[in-house]
Parts: C-alpha cells; sequence; structure tokens
C-alpha cells in the first residue's frame, strides 16, 4: 500500500492530487480548513489551519500517532496549502496578514517536512516531500512582495532540504514543483485585485479570456507521472519542462 498525505486538499490543485492518488490506489490522508466533497473509502479527511503553527504541529503528532508505518511502501508528503493574498506593495500590509501568509506558505511546509522526516527516520521504504511552488519564486511581481519571497524562501529550504538528505543512510527526497498558471480559485483572487496593488493584473486576465489557464487535472496528472520517476533530490521542476 502507498500512503500520501496531501494539504490545501479541498479545492484546486490539492483537490486534483488528491482525486489522482485515489485513482492510482493510494490511501490519502487530506488536510485543510475545509472538507471537500470528495468521498472515498481510502480518504481520510481532516480539518486544521495551517496558518496557526501550534494547530500544525499538533495536528502532525496525532496524525502520526495514529499510522503504522510498516504497512506501506512509500509515503508521500504533498505540502500544497498555500495563498496569494495580501497583494499588496511593500509597506501597505498590515502585520496580521503578513504573519498569516508567511506561516501558511513558508512556515507549515518547513514545519510538516521536519516533523515527516523525524517521524520517518527508521523507515528504509520511498518517503517523499512535494512542496508545491510558483514562477513566482523565480520573479518579482509588483505588489506580490510577500508571495514571491515565501515561495523564494520554500525553494531554498527544497534545495537545502536535498542537499542534507545526501548525507543520511535512508533519506527524504524532497522536490518543489512550480505548476504554472492554472484555473483555480487563486488566479480568481488574483484577478479581483486591482492596478494599483496588482501591476500585471491585466495579464492574469487575459490568461482566462485566451484560455490559457492549464486546468488543475491537468497539472497534477503531470506532478503524480514525475513522482513515478528517478526524480531528483532538492531539485525544483517547472511544468513547462514536461510539456
Amino acid at each position: 500500500m502507498h500512503l500520501s498525505i496531501v494539504t490545501g486538499a479541498s479545492k484546486g490543485l490539492g483537490a486534483a492530487i488528491v482525486k489522482g492518488l485515489l485513482e492510482k490506489g493510494h490511501i490519502v490522508h487530506a488536510l485543510s480548513r475545509s472538507k471537500s466533497d470528495i468521498s472515498h473509502d481510502r480518504l481520510t479527511q481532516h480539518a486544521a489551519d495551517l496558518s496557526q503553527p501550534a494547530e500544525t504541529e499538533k495536528w502532525f503528532q496525532q496524525f502520526a500517532d495514529s499510522i503504522k508505518i510498516a504497512d506501506f511502501a512509500s509515503i508521500t508528503l504533498f505540502n500544497n496549502a498555500g495563498m496569494v493574498t495580501p497583494i499588496k506593495r511593500a509597506g501597505e500590509a498590515e502585520r496580521e496578514e503578513l504573519r498569516k501568509h508567511y506561516d501558511l506558505n513558508l512556515l507549515a511546509p518547513v514545519i510538516l517536512s521536519q516533523l515527516f522526516t523525524k517521524w520517518l527516520a527508521p523507515y528504509k521504504d520511498k518517503k517523499t516531500i512535494v512542496n508545491i511552488s510558483s514562477g513566482a519564486a523565480k520573479n518579482p511581481y509588483k505588489g506580490w512582495s510577500a508571495y514571491c519571497s515565501s515561495k523564494a524562501g520554500l525553494d531554498m529550504f527544497t534545495k537545502t532540504f536535498g542537499y542534507e538528505q545526501e548525507d543520511e543512510e535512508y533519506p527524504v527526497r524532497m522536490i518543489s514543483f512550480s505548476p504554472g498558471v492554472m484555473d483555480t480559485g487563486m488566479q480568481a483572487v488574483i484577478r479581483s485585485s486591482s492596478k494599483k496593488d496588482f501591476h500585471e493584473i491585466e495579464r492574469f486576465k487575459n490568461y482566462q479570456t485566451e484560455g490559457k489557464l492549464r486546468s488543475a487535472p491537468f497539472v497534477a496528472g503531470v506532478l503524480l507521472d514525475l513522482l513515478e520517476t528517478q526524480f531528483e533530490n532538492g531539485r525544483v521542476y517547472d511544468i513547462k519542462e514536461f510539456l
């Protein structure tokens, strides 16, 4: 059996990953603030707010205590949960907005990865962590100082983590995956912002009107196919490499 844990699993790419994993026969534990309408006998849904670090750690410890790792041939964590807001120029966002953003986009995947690694230290079979990145990790956008920096931090964590795992007898393999522009709720949030707050808003509106947004199931399929290859530990992958 194969076990997968997916955060931000109730909609968008997270929900598509969950469905793809179920189709491949995985046992899936889906974590989000609200439950999705996906129903399956191999799916367990959990509710937690990953923008609260103490709640994140408490949930994982309870989850890990409920799992017999010896039952599984592979265990995978998908750090998918994230937000694009606040879409504001530096100096205009409130402290609590920024705290919530960085706790969800950067601190939560780092905490979960640390806990995952400690939990599975004696586990000899395949163990993998996937961090969902963005092109914003490499390219600055006016109004996205928080989003660009949180995703850049996550990519560097991925690279460093993979480098460290070279020293381990039973290494965890970690990658970042940049999914490109998708037809999800996050895109709707971006399009609802203002030109003042987000300089590139017209370009993102055109993605929708010109039919350039990829579907979440398509992107999830590319990612899951990648995980079945001998991917490079610590590498940041971009969906454009596979199109």
